[in-house]
């Protein structure tokens, strides 16, 4: 590892693991949701899932809760990660895009009311949950919009700039580096933007490899699962991959 950058991040924040009884909120609601066998019926914002899904005869999406929990939530080592960094990068003003059930979001928030949190979900449904555990565990440092990303994400980033951005939720390589292009814009110079899934597909690994390569992008870390990029003018042009 010759990036001192990277080295420190690797030792004091990728690995760097916290105590698991500051995550029993979120971590309760999982279990809850992962059992909860309500039906819900919406229109799939995104690119879908690669679980098969039940559709209506107008092409909504018809699932469980128990189904998207079970097939969608984020693992809790990568939620604890989030949680990680929201300290190791000092973020104050975080955006999400892919609520979903708010798992990752309250890891986020629970790291310091200093902190807030955009997040935007486009599934109704999904999102009425989601805002539900919100306010029941007092999370005021969240802000939830909901709708389609192509029709909010202007509204909901117009004059804010993001310490952190976390793209989820959209698993079409064309309209991820889209949003990306967008978010460029809106991200702090020291600040960080994290593709999920991005060997998802062909066209999410394809969305990748340009993100690597905008001219903004001064380092690249490549964890698998996901993919994160750095804006620091400071730091050399260099792309690393990192099993986590």
């Amino acid at each position: 590892m010759h990036s001192p950058f990277v080295y420190r991040f690797l030792d004091q924040c990728l690995y760097r693991e916290a105590d698991k009884i500051l995550f029993e909120i979120p971590e309760e609601q999982r279990r809850k949701l992962k059992n909860d066998q309500t039906a819900l019926e919406y229109t799939d914002p995104g690119a879908g899932s690669k679980k098969q899904k039940q559709k209506t005869s107008q092409g909504d999406i018809r699932t469980r809760v128990r189904d998207i929990a079970r097939n969608s939530l984020q693992n809790p080592r990568y939620c604890r990660f989030f949680y990680r960094m929201m300290d190791y990068f000092g973020c104050r003003n975080v955006l999400e895009m892919g609520t979903s059930f708010g798992i990752t979001t309250s890891y986020m928030g629970l790291a310091g009311d200093h902190i807030k949190i955009d997040t935007i979900e486009g599934a109704q449904p999904v999102a009425d949950i989601a805002e539900n555990f919100f306010s029941d565990q007092g999370f005021t440092n969240i802000n939830l919009y909901r709708g389609n990303f192509d029709q909010i994400l202007k509204k909901a980033v117009s004059g804010k700039k993001y310490d952190l951005i976390f793209m989820d939720g959209n698993h079409n390589g064309e309209k991820t580096l889209d949003y990306f292009q967008k978010l460029t814009k809106h991200i702090t110079e020291q600040g960080v933007i994290i593709v999920d899934d991005i060997r998802w597909s062909e066209s999410m690994y394809e969305a990748w490899k340009s993100i690597k390569l905008h001219q903004n992008v001064t380092l690249s870390i490549d964890l698998f699962r996901m993919g994160m990029v750095f804006f620091d003018k400071r730091l050399t042009k260099e792309e690393f991959a990192i099993r986590f």
